[in-house]
């Protein structure tokens, strides 16, 4: 017997809540109303059913089409009832253009960031190393040198806070030699 599929999680207002499919329960159910692909075929359930058929709920698995609780309207609601098979079509597209939408803003992001990383490069403004980048030293052999000269100079303990500006002010000293 496969794994039932948490295929999606809807609402409805309360007056046009659906009756729960569990064997024996027939509750009215209207704020999680949960959409598995078992055996039988699709069946809707209550959070409470769902968790007494199969141990768990959305709130424990992510459903297939839908990352929140979705509020259906009037139409959706009897077409949830009347042919479920075409509403969760519809979901599984909206869910999918929601997805692209979200990696076309995160690719976006990612430029933005590597644009501003490149822009924000210590010394004259060209792309310079990620060894440079600000507030970083990648080399822990150049960290260890400038925490040895920062601890000298100034008779202190270098891995205490407040002197890492100092620290990383030696270590571009040390790096700049070093080029």
């Amino acid at each position: 017997m496969p794994e039932p599929t948490l295929l999606a999680v809807v609402e409805v207002e309360q007056e046009q809540r659906i009756r729960c499919q569990a064997p024996g329960c027939n509750h009215g159910v209207y704020r999680a109303i949960h959409v598995i692909q078992a055996d039988e075929g699709l069946k809707l359930y209550g959070s409470q059913c769902c968790g007494k058929l199969f141990g768990w709920t959305s709130k424990q698995r992510a459903a297939a089409y839908t990352t929140t609780d979705r509020r259906l309207t009037a139409e959706e609601r009897a077409q949830l009832e009347s042919n479920t098979e075409s509403l969760l079509q519809k979901l599984k597209v909206e869910h999918e253009q929601r997805q692209e939408e979200s990696r076309q803003k995160l690719r976006a992001l990612k430029a933005v960031f590597e644009q501003r990383a490149q822009a924000s490069a210590i010394g004259s403004g060209k792309n310079l190393s990620a060894r440079r980048m600000l507030g970083t030293v990648l080399d822990p052999e150049v960290e260890r040198q400038a925490k040895k000269i920062v601890s000298e100079r100034y008779q202190v303990d270098a891995d205490l806070p407040g002197w890492r500006g100092l620290v990383l002010q030696a270590a571009k000293k040390i790096e700049d030699e070093n080029d």
